[in-house]
């Protein structure tokens, strides 16, 4: 039985993995840690099947609550290629639900006795950088430890390498073109209406395109932050990365009609 691809999801995390039909459900939860940071114990597994709908069934699903993770087999399952597996932290205390909630490293509350306002009421403690640099518990600790982000070894090479492979993408969009973006959600047609470097959305470092989708499924309308980049239908707008960009002879999809296409990629960066 060959490998899956599958999608897999956390509040923290989103990338595509390749899982075997032949782990267990027990093996499946131990990756999954890697990936998401969740503890086995913690995990719950929402499965989504079908990459058009938000419809998902709670793993194992098909085998008994009392049966052991290590006796379920992820072929029991009836996973399918591209899907999506969504995994939820049940442990409130848990370092990584304190990550997902953290806002930003200035916004943390400090309880004690001498944090009062002279009304009572608790005041908010402000972190400095330095001190929250220190933190163990913190986001910036948890990216170090896993390495990820800037402090994955190979970073700097990795950045060099999408520099180069989004400019190779850019030359092959202009606008007008028919194009399609495909992500954990499921395909989207559209028309490009915009190529080019924005200052408002990243100070002007990368290439962007603007898609003015078919159906009312982006982001916006053409603007960022009030600020009109294209003009496009309330809420058929997106701005992608390149890489996630195909034009072609893609024409508008029948919203009642059967798509089996499988072909997806890694989930976009979209606003």
């Amino acid at each position: 039985m060959s490998d899956l691809n599958i999608f897999v999801t956390s509040d923290l995390t989103s990338s595509e993995r390749r899982i075997s039909p032949q782990w267990s459900l027990q093996y499946l939860k131990q990756k999954l840690e890697q990936i998401t940071g969740v503890e086995p114990h913690s995990q719950l597994l929402q499965y989504f099947p079908n990459k058009y709908s938000n419809d998902f069934i709670q793993l194992p699903g098909t085998t008994p609550s009392s049966q052991p993770d290590d006796e379920v087999l992820l072929s029991q399952l009836g996973l399918k290629d591209y899907s999506r597996i969504h995994v939820i932290d049940v442990d409130p205390n848990s370092t990584t639900n304190q990550l997902a909630n953290e806002s930003s490293p200035t916004n943390i509350p400090l309880h004690g006795n001498n944090n009062t306002t002279n009304n009572g009421d608790e005041a908010e403690f402000k972190l400095g950088e330095e001190e929250y640099q220190k933190r163990e518990d913190s986001v910036l600790r948890w990216k170090q430890q896993q390495k990820l982000g800037r402090f994955d070894p190979q970073y700097e090479l990795m950045q060099e390498k999408i520099k180069k492979d989004n400019a190779a993408a850019v030359a092959k969009i202009h606008v007008g073109d028919r194009c399609r973006v495909i992500n954990i959600e499921g395909e989207r047609r559209g028309v490009v209406r915009f190529v080019g470097k924005i200052e408002e959305l990243d100070k002007g470092k990368l290439d962007w395109v603007g898609v003015e989708f078919d159906e009312p499924v982006g982001k916006n309308s053409g603007d960022i932050d009030g600020v009109g980049i294209f003009a496009c239908r309330y809420k058929h707008g997106s701005f992608v990365k390149p890489l996630q960009v195909e034009v072609g002879d893609f024409p508008e999809l029948d919203p009642f009609g059967d798509d089996d296409d499988d072909d997806m990629d890694d989930s976009d960066e979209e606003l």
